[in-house]
């Protein structure tokens, strides 16, 4: 699963696009974690969101691209008006080409769908080495080509100021920024080798000198310009082969001379990756933290009776209600003796707002008392999740949920909803205490 910032930059869409996408019920995010409110998106939804795009490029509202994608409209029908829509924009002048071409996109991505490309995914490892770079911005994704080109170029006529050598190929930095068409940061750079009996250092200016880490990449041949499909595929591959990504995506421009123009050159992706076995650097412990299911277990739909809460919990909350409850639950008909916890988390909530249900299951003529409500709880299949300790450490239990066992596991959230339940091992989360988490999977 990939945070909205990361599924933003293989989209190729911006982050206010995704939340409007999810209000406005198109394309919902598979997993919110209530306690950091980060939205989480897989690799599948990218098929979906294509064609959403091409909809929308053909000139369709987003309600009729919602009552379209419910109706089952198939990759014919939807080639077929992209067809037709490319004919009448033949016939526009020069500022609507580039619209035509971002259908052309979407048409190739929509035919392509479920047929791997067959790009080669190498594991390089590859040497510290020094770079020169320089940033720069365009205003729109459709200027992109020639700031770079203008950034080269600048960089190109450093290097030959300062007398320092070009020794590698050029390639650009994808900084941890979310995607923008209107705003596109760039950073272009590329090997050099410094001149040990230069008696002074090379003047900066706009121009920068970092050392790049020895660090293996994963790599693969995109060919052309950059698609997201290939790009996808070779996240995949890290995932599926048990690393994890942990630096800046690099686009290598392979070409036969430096002064090959960029967009005459074939590029490479390269991700540099690190085993899943390290330690993760967000890891206080000298081992990785590797979080395993109890057990998966299939329950049919049932009644939770208690008290609701909606926010964020930043003060407490949810202990207080359940300090509230405590005294009432003789007033709850409830069913066995454990106690539940059921979060709810609708899409186009504000970041980090969710509701939780604290109470008890009920048979399903159960009438709530005062003060109280009931919820239906779907049926579904769990990953059953134990939790032991303190209430200190239930964020980072989640935490490990979601960012290491779903990506390593190949399962996917059902999401809206997940649970909490408590049951004669519960402590009030004394160091022995137990909890169980209930995720469920599809």
């Amino acid at each position: 699963m990939f945070k909205i910032g990361d599924f933003s930059r293989i989209a190729h869409v911006s982050v206010k696009t995704l939340r409007h996408y999810a209000q406005e019920g198109l394309l919902e995010p598979v997993w919110i974690d209530r306690y950091s409110g980060y939205r989480y998106y897989t690799l599948d939804q990218l098929t979906h969101l294509n064609r959403i795009l091409a909809l929308k490029d053909l000139g369709f509202t987003l309600d009729q691209i919602n009552h379209l994608l419910k109706s089952g409209v198939s990759a014919d029908e939807l080639k077929g008006m992209l067809r037709l829509k490319r004919v009448e924009l033949k016939q526009h002048v020069h500022e609507e080409q580039q619209r035509l071409a971002r259908i052309e996109k979407r048409l190739e991505q929509i035919e392509t769908e479920g047929v791997s490309s067959g790009n080669v995914v190498l594991l390089k490892p590859i040497q510290t080495s020094f770079i020169a770079w320089a940033h720069s911005r365009a205003a729109s994704i459709d200027q992109a080509d020639d700031a770079r080109e203008g950034l080269r170029q600048l960089i190109f006529n450093w290097c030959a100021d300062q007398h320092i050598r070009i020794t590698g190929q050029w390639f650009s930095l994808l900084k941890d920024v979310s995607f923008d068409d209107r705003k596109v940061e760039l950073h272009l750079g590329v090997q050099v080798e410094l001149n040990p009996a230069a008696k002074k250092k090379p003047t900066a200016g706009p121009i920068h000198l970092s050392q790049l880490a020895e660090i293996p990449l994963a790599a693969c041949l995109l060919g052309g310009t950059v698609g997201q499909l290939p790009q996808a595929e070779l996240l995949n591959w890290i995932e599926i082969n048990g690393y994890h990504a942990c630096g800046e995506t690099r686009l290598i421009y392979l070409g036969e001379t430096p002064e090959t123009p960029l967009d005459k050159r074939l590029i490479e992706i390269q991700v540099p990756v690190r085993c899943g076995t390290e330690r993760d650097e967000k890891n206080n412990n000298n081992k990785e933290q590797k979080m395993e299911p109890v057990k998966f277990e299939t329950l049919p739909a049932f009644k939770v009776m208690g008290m609701k809460y909606r926010g964020k919990n930043e003060n407490g909350e949810i202990s207080d209600m359940w300090g509230v409850l405590n005294p009432r639950c003789a007033e709850i008909p409830a069913v066995g003796q454990c106690a539940y916890g059921v979060c709810m988390m609708e899409s186009n909530a504000p970041d980090g707002v969710f509701e939780y249900i604290a109470g008890f299951k009920v048979a399903s003529d159960a009438v709530p008392p005062e003060g109280m409500v009931v919820v239906d709880v779907p049926e579904n299949k769990y990953a059953v999740f134990e939790h032991v300790g303190s209430k200190e450490t239930l964020m980072n239990t989640y935490h490990l949920i979601a960012t290491e066992w779903f990506p390593r596991s190949g399962m996917q959230p059902v999401g809206g909803f997940d649970m909490e339940i408590y049951d004669e091992y519960f402590k009030h989360f004394a160091p022995d205490s137990v909890m169980y988490i209930y995720e469920p999977i599809k």
